[in-house]
């Protein structure tokens, strides 16, 4: 059931496949919603359409573990059975229902930390089960993948949730430190959130992040956008990188752990950024915190909170803190991490090992 391969899966080959799958789900599951969802809202009392698409990029959000499970069995080359046999698992260990004596409800994207968990255990169970089944496997392999690795997922989840939730709270607490020096540690926690297996939305949401602290965060996710766009237009796809600039920057996990100083650059912007944030009262909310500017969600969510809403002298600010000072200081960090200090190179950032 699992597809031949002459390549030795090495542990560096698995956790490749694995972060590398992972970002390919979140980004499929992440994008439609980061790109259309405002625009939905916006336009959905005068034209009902928007309303159902809406639905639609709602409810692709709800199947992100599914999508990161069948993305890292194909980087497996596992077959159609085994692949959704990962996929189920996933989507079972991620959390993202929730049993209540109402009924069952659905929390989009669930928890990706207990996910990439999850993946791990099923695709290394397929690969440790191989061909014993053999005409069993049919019936036998989803059965033994989902209830084992999902049922270990689930087990987990409570305390994984626990430590997201912790980190959650580490961020909190830079907020009873002084604004300025808040702005820029939540902008750099969020700069690094946002390239990891932990949902930024989820944090934000779990702490109610708010106001000027959301602004904080959202701008890091900013940084990390653009400084993963700048980087990658060196070596990857103009695709690819558009992707990480207006969709998620988590397509680039797999690149960060093999070079974790490509992070450095993104860093600096976002403890710039995360000051002018704070200068300029650029704030949001839990949601806004975690997506930066994809489907515009930051700056039309910074519009909202601004005295006097989308006035001319509030869209140059906006403007200046969301596209030029990010732009140009992650040109100037990016050059400077890789060029002066010599870090990395500018392969560090291809999305293949």
């Amino acid at each position: 059931m699992v597809e031949k391969k002459t390549e030795k899966i090495t542990t560096k080959i698995f956790v490749n496949n694995v972060l590398t799958g992972l970002a390919m789900g979140i980004v499929a599951g992440l994008i439609p919603s980061a790109l259309l969802s405002e625009i939905c809202k916006a336009l959905l009392t005068r034209m009902p359409v928007f309303g159902s698409i809406l639905q639609i990029v709602t409810t692709i959000t709800v199947a992100v573990p599914l999508l990161i499970g069948a993305a890292v069995a194909y980087r497996f080359g596992l077959k159609p059975i085994p692949l959704v046999a990962v996929a189920s698992a996933t989507f079972i260990g991620s959390g993202v229902l929730k049993f209540t004596p109402q009924g069952i409800t659905a929390v989009p994207i669930g928890d990706l930390i207990n996910a990439l968990i999850t993946v791990s255990l099923a695709v290394g169970l397929v690969l440790l089960i191989g061909d014993r089944l053999k005409a069993f496997a049919p019936l036998l392999l989803p059965t033994i993948v989902c209830v084992v690795a999902g049922g270990i997922g689930l087990a987990i989840l409570p305390y994984v949730r626990t430590i997201t939730l912790g980190i959650g709270h580490v961020v909190d607490s830079y907020f009873a430190l002084a604004p300025v020096l808040m702005g820029l540690l939540v902008a750099v926690s969020f700069s690094i959130l946002i390239v990891s297996p932990i949902s930024t939305v989820a944090v934000a949401t779990a702490i109610s992040m708010h106001g000027v602290a959301s602004g904080a965060g959202n701008l890091g996710v900013v940084a990390a956008a653009v400084g993963m766009f700048i980087g990658g237009l060196h070596v990857n796809p103009i695709g690819l990188s558009l992707s990480a600039l207006l969709g998620t920057p988590k397509i680039m996990i797999a690149a960060i752990i093999r070079k974790p100083k490509i992070v450095v650059p993104i860093m600096l912007n976002a403890a710039l950024l995360g000051i002018f944030g704070v200068l300029f009262q650029i704030k949001g909310t839990p949601i806004s915190a975690g997506f930066g500017f994809s489907g515009l969600v930051g700056p039309i969510n910074a519009v909202k909170f601004m005295p006097g809403g989308p006035t001319v002298a509030n869209l140059m600010i906006i403007g200046l803190v969301f596209i030029v000072l990010p732009f140009a200081a992650g040109i100037f960090f990016e050059w400077f991490c890789r060029k002066v200090l010599h870090l990395y190179k500018a392969e560090d950032y291809g999305t293949q090992g």
